[in-house]
């Protein structure tokens, strides 16, 4: 199936957002995540806000090295604003705000700090921040298509058709590749390959970090550890620590959710190209 008939299947839209001016953003259909085509998934707009600090405070030589992205409410997919800020800068540090709004009212708001880029002579030394084994990528491995998210009680824990009934936003905007049959049906810490069909702004180029914006919010459903629908389990932000940019459009994303009773839950995954690990997500869980 070519892209064309893929984007056809599956409703897409040529990209998540079109420019309107400096600061203003339309919201296309793609955006919309799993819990209905009127909300966004956070992947896109983290990554929308990210971006627009950056290219509304440029720096040469300088490494977005860690951005918390936070979530006000439901962001609708609705026209967008962003308002960016420099904070705090010297010769080795920036730190910069921004806020998205739809209309007058704030929906989301982000800070990222953004270091002068290491030296070259610097030592590289990394390991896979990861107990498990890492998932391969093979080519043979097929995409998940046309991605269908409720299962028969045979799946452990089932995924209730009502909560998650929308597969023609971002859940189809993004091509998953899984080691099992079932995409988002495993219990317990997961894996899977992903990249972006459809660029992040019409007729925009994406860069790395963008990239791997759109799919850090993406982590914690990897690792699910959360009994739904006897529990629902909400994130309020997302934090990317990224130590290098990835290269190519495939991430990994290897995620565990741990949770405490009479506490709350945490989500941490490690995000990698095909080469090796790049970032590291951790999230905050609202359970209830």
């Amino acid at each position: 199936m070519t892209a064309e008939e893929r984007r056809a299947t599956a409703g897409l839209r040529e990209s998540f957002y079109e420019r309107l001016d400096k600061a203003k953003f339309a919201s296309n259909s793609s955006t919309a995540g799993p819990w209905g085509p009127q909300m966004q998934h956070a992947g896109p707009p983290s990554a929308l806000l990210t971006m627009q600090m950056m290219n509304d405070h440029p720096r040469e030589g300088f490494h977005p090295a860690r951005v918390t992205f936070e979530l006000l409410g439901q962001i609708p997919v609705a026209e967008l604003t962003a308002e960016t800020s420099v904070l705090y800068s010297t010769k080795r540090t920036d730190l910069l705000s921004g806020t998205l709004l739809c209309g007058d009212k704030p929906v989301a708001m982000a800070r990222m700090w953004r270091y002068r880029s290491a030296p070259e002579s610097l030592a590289s030394v990394r390991k896979l921040g990861i107990r498990h084994r890492p998932l391969p990528f093979e080519d043979s491995v097929a995409p998940v298509e046309p991605l269908v998210l409720a299962y028969d009680d045979s799946v452990t824990p089932p995924v209730p058709l009502d909560m998650t009934n929308h597969t023609a936003g971002y859940m189809s905007a993004v091509e998953w590749r899984f080691a099992s049959e079932k995409p988002f049906g495993r219990y317990g810490p997961g894996q899977v390959w992903a990249r972006p069909r459809i660029p992040l702004v019409l007729d925009e180029t994406d860069s790395p970090f963008g990239r791997l914006m759109t799919m850090a919010d993406s982590c914690w459903s990897m690792g699910r550890r959360v009994e739904m629908p006897k529990h629902v389990a909400i994130n309020t932000e997302i934090t990317v620590h990224c130590h290098r940019l990835p290269e190519g459009d495939w991430l990994r994303l290897d995620g565990s959710t741990v949770t405490t009773p009479g506490g709350a839950g945490v989500s941490h995954s490690t995000m990698s190209d095909r080469e090796d690990e790049c970032a590291y997500v951790l999230q905050s869980m609202f359970i209830a």
